[in-house]
């Protein structure tokens, strides 16, 4: 029996899956959230890299005390932006 395997990062809203054909041809549906976390520093790097564009698929911009109001937008892709939580000289935390 063949295993093959498919990811797929998206899936609008809508999609039809075909359940009885995946059950009678012994497929396993897995759907979650992505874990980056373990791959995030070599996207940075290639981010750096090759001078990737990431700001094209940002649709929504906010302020991260705007972040409740922000989520209401259900926007594609949203990135909030704040202070540094510490300083890059000292490592300290930023009092506020």
């Amino acid at each position: 029996m063949s295993r093959e395997r498919c990811n797929s990062g998206y899936l609008p809203p809508g999609t039809k899956v075909p359940l009885m054909h995946m059950y009678a041809n012994d497929a396993t549906l897995k759907i979650g959230v992505s874990n980056v976390r373990p791959v995030l520093p070599e996207l940075l790097d290639f981010l750096a890299r090759e001078d990737f564009p990431a700001e094209l698929v940002t649709t929504l911009t906010a302020d991260w005390e705007d972040a409740p109001h922000a989520y209401t937008a259900r926007t594609t892709k949203l990135v909030l932006r704040r202070d540094p939580l510490h300083t890059a000289e000292t490592g300290q935390a930023v009092t506020r």
